[in-house]
């Protein structure tokens, strides 16, 4: 038995912000307090567990570059331009132009992030499709390089992507009971790419834009630069290891959706290795 952290501590060497820490704890199954009797009293932690935890949560961020990030950029673009509907998750109401364009960057990026991820730790090659299509396309590798010759995998898998605080993996009831659009694996990715990426992007325009305006000194030195950022791959599930359900903590369906927490899911190098021997 290691340390007993309250807490403070235990935030503190997990290096997460305290929302995240919080429902990666309380939600997720990522890091375990210890027993408290009755559910009551203060939150204590192991430090050996959180150590742990740590290790592998930095072995399974991936990062990615400007480049990356302009692949991503181009894809998303190209959707909008293309007149292609995304609308919020459950609803008919369509998103506006900068929630389009982040879901589909973000989306993209997961796919590099794994991409990157298996080639790194295990020297496995996938091929991507970033080509535009009619219809929702449900599998995310489309091809598996061996002795540099690409061949179809074995298996259908499915990249999604979820804020870097989010403690479940969720997927729709189509995604999950159609036989066109289900996977037999499904990899979870939190990339963490700032909201305001556009803005970083286009940061030297703005300035050239609004320089000589009322208000450019109060913020000159607070506009951000785009930097390299970085994308946790969280794990991968069977599809028949998800659970149906209408809500998880802080948040009710319209229907039915298929969970998984992530500190449920596989990612240890064995998990990951059993999932590319099917692959």
């Amino acid at each position: 038995m290691g340390k007993i952290l309250n807490k403070k501590e235990a935030l503190r060497l997990s290096e997460l912000n305290e929302k995240t820490f919080n429902n990666f704890f309380k939600n997720a199954d990522e890091i375990q307090c210890l027993p408290r009797p009755n559910n009551r009293g203060r939150f204590c932690f192991n430090e050996e567990e959180i150590k742990r935890w740590l290790v592998s949560y930095k072995w399974r961020n991936v990062e990615l570059n400007k480049n990356d990030y302009a692949l991503c950029l181009d894809f998303a673009l190209a959707q909008h331009f293309r007149g292609y509907v995304l609308s919020d998750w459950g609803t008919a109401r369509q998103r506006e132009f900068g929630q389009k364009v982040t879901n589909w960057i973000k989306g993209q990026l997961a796919e590099i992030a794994v991409k990157k991820f298996l080639k790194k730790e295990f020297n496995f090659d996938v091929e991507l499709d970033f080509s535009l299509h009619e219809e929702i396309v449900p599998q995310d590798i489309i091809g598996v390089i061996e002795k540099g010759k690409e061949r179809s995998p074995k298996i259908g898998v499915g990249i999604k992507s979820s804020k870097p605080k989010s403690a479940y993996l969720v997927l729709s009831e189509n995604e999950v009971t159609l036989p066109e659009r289900k996977s037999d694996a499904y990899i979870l990715c939190r990339p963490d790419m700032p909201d305001d990426h556009l803005l970083r992007l286009t940061r030297e325009q703005i300035i050239k834009t609004v320089k000589d305006k009322q208000h450019f000194s109060t913020y000159k030195d607070k506009i951000p630069y785009l930097e390299n950022m970085f994308c946790e791959v969280a794990g991968w599930c069977w599809v028949d290891e998800l659970e149906k359900t209408t809500n998880i903590p802080g948040l009710n369906f319209d229907g039915y959706r298929y969970v998984k927490k992530s500190g449920q899911l596989h990612r240890s190098k064995e998990d990951w290795q059993k999932l590319l021997n099917k692959l």
